[in-house]
């Protein structure tokens, strides 16, 4: 049973560093404050630095995605800050069901576990890969000035409105900034691929339930005993997609509409900055933020198909040598069967149509962007 004691434990292990604890404690409450905040005002910074150069198309186009990148750690933080008991809830009612699995059945749990655990720790390779790139890039450009003008030049890794060549100055602005880099690449790698471990658990217990549904012999007379367990277990699958779509609707939202838009600003920078080395940065955070759309989209997807095929289970059993009251029964799951589980927020669904949709319009955006430069 370890493996459902252990469920999303190594997604949790990094959000210690933002004060994401279960236990609740004074400490790991300031440090959550100071997160929110440190976010916060780095996004308004970053919003006052574009409005300051709005005649710059270049310089915000150096902004725009670590404005995003930001904005969209906020969507992903915002369910630790303001719902972490209904996560805490959410993650023990999976562990309560994984507990009700049979031996054989947990094979696939801990095979999914073991996956995660390893993306996990790609996803936050990579993401730091980049975090770091720009804070190394920043520390030599600082030397390079320095020596090329004959006097100290500080240079911090992100964009600011604020002067900060003042020593004290610069090194709250680069404690500042690399605290909130570590925060945004911590906070997006645990909530995507704790999003991707829930939805994969779904899914398993999805084709678990079609099973069921298919190994009834409504021949026996053990047959409605099971029926009746197996409509309650697709009860608690779908009262836990319910609850889990609720509670990551903001982040779908704000990450595939912010996506698209910082894809196309990254597309254009690699065409402007092609024989550069900014482009393996550039290159990185792309795939960073390809990822994490895939992460969503292609599991909205699976949550969805494998969530309507629960239907044709039922239709492949022996349903016509069941009693009538119990094939009335068997409408009435197949009826809500047929009423797909969608991963959206507002108007975004997280689909691999919606994936394709983004990726489509990013090329054109970039052509648009190019033909206003040249202008």
């Amino acid at each position: 049973m370890s493996c459902v004691e252990d469920f999303l434990d190594a997604q949790m292990w990094y959000l210690r560093y933002c004060g994401v604890f279960r236990d609740k404690s004074t400490l790991g409450g300031m440090r959550l404050t100071v997160c929110m905040g440190v976010l916060v005002v780095f996004m308004v910074l970053q919003s006052i630095y574009v409005f300051q150069h709005v005649n710059h198309f270049a310089m915000i186009c150096d902004a725009i995605p670590t404005l995003v990148v930001c904005m969209v750690a906020i969507s992903k933080f915002y369910i630790f800050v303001f719902h972490p008991a209904a996560m805490f809830a959410l993650i023990d009612s999976f562990k309560a069901l994984q507990r009700r699995a049979t031996a054989e059945d947990l094979l696939l749990f801990r095979r999914s576990g073991k996956f995660h655990a390893k993306l996990t720790k790609i996803y936050m390779t990579s993401a730091l890969i980049v975090g770091w790139f720009y804070i190394l890039t920043a520390v030599a450009t600082g030397i390079s000035r320095s020596l090329s003008e004959d006097r100290v030049k500080f240079v911090a890794p992100m964009a600011f409105p604020h002067n900060y060549q003042h020593p004290l100055m610069f090194a709250l602005t680069f404690l500042f900034n690399c605290d909130s880099i570590h925060m945004s690449i911590f906070i997006s790698g645990s909530v995507d691929t704790c999003f991707s471990e829930l939805a994969t658990s779904v899914t398993i217990h999805f084709r678990l339930i079609q099973r069921r549904f298919q190994a009834v012999d409504f021949t026996t007379g053990t047959a409605e005993h099971e029926l009746e367990a197996v409509v309650a277990y697709h009860k608690d699958v779908l009262q836990l997609c319910l609850a889990m779509t609720n509670l990551f609707q903001y982040t779908v939202f704000y990450l595939l509409l912010l996506d698209s838009v910082l894809l196309c600003v990254i597309g254009y920078q690699f065409v402007i900055f092609m024989n550069t080395p900014r482009v393996l940065m550039l290159a990185s955070m792309a795939f960073v933020m390809v990822l994490q759309a895939v992460i969503y989209c292609y599991h909205g997807s699976m949550m969805h198909d494998e969530s309507l095929k629960v239907a044709d289970a039922i239709y492949q059993s022996n349903w016509y040598e069941a009693r009538p009251a119990v094939q009335k029964r068997l409408r009435l799951c197949m009826m809500r069967a047929q009423k797909p589980i969608v991963t959206k927020g507002g108007f975004m669904k997280a689909t691999l149509p919606t994936l394709k949709k983004i990726l489509n319009s990013t090329g054109s955006y970039i052509t648009m962007l190019l033909s206003l430069e040249t202008e």
